[in-house]
């Protein structure tokens, strides 16, 4: 559980220092049209969500985004999402497809970065809800998935700490939680001291 808390605290720090405008640059994150699935006319629908998702991106600490309007982008080849990505000079591509069952709506993106054939790097993300009303305020959660994924997640806390201006101080405090942390590992962690106590 203690190791959890590190990475939960540590990833607080990195999402902090994403969004100080010390840091040097943001990602660039192309936003291609969705592929739509739907007996409706589409037009609509993949402006709609592509402007919803665009918002809500450019929102997130540390990310540029760059739209994509022409419709023959929209893909679900990862290939021609990175080459489609390129041309527009982004660093990341999220792409994917609305379908439209019913009065059902699903959505699902996939997130990579451009110059990387790393299939490890890519990040999947499935929404669906009972009635598209329903989907969109589900999409700021994809969007917050999509951000931490971007900006490197738990994985990348300590890089970021460390490329930060604000830095040594910042990262004296993170090795010290993790001094603290790994003390409280060493003795059994809290549940070890709470029995102890009690005894």
């Amino acid at each position: 559980m203690t190791r959890r808390l590190l990475r939960a605290l540590l990833l607080g720090f990195a999402c902090l220092l994403a969004g100080a405008p010390a840091l040097a640059q943001s990602a660039r994150v192309a936003v291609l049209p969705v592929v739509i699935h739907s007996i409706e006319e589409s037009g609509y629908l993949r402006a709609g969500i592509s402007e919803m998702l665009t918002s809500r991106l450019s929102q997130q600490a540390g990310i540029t985004t760059i739209r994509v309007d022409d419709a023959s982008a929209a893909t679900s080849d990862l290939a021609a999402a990175r080459a489609a990505a390129r041309d527009v000079g982004a660093d990341w591509v999220l792409f994917g497809s609305f379908t439209r069952f019913g009065e059902g709506a699903s959505l699902d993106l996939r997130c990579v970065p451009v110059n990387s054939e790393a299939e490890a790097s890519a990040r999947s993300v499935f929404v669906h809800a009972g009635a598209l009303a329903e989907l969109i305020p589900r999409l700021d959660s994809v969007v917050a998935r999509v951000g931490a994924h971007v900006r490197g997640g738990v994985a990348n806390a300590e890089a970021l700490v460390a490329a930060s201006p604000a830095g040594p101080e910042l990262a004296a405090e993170v090795a010290a939680l993790k001094a603290r942390v790994e003390a409280l590992e060493a003795k059994g962690g809290p549940q070890a001291s709470a029995n102890n106590a009690s005894n």
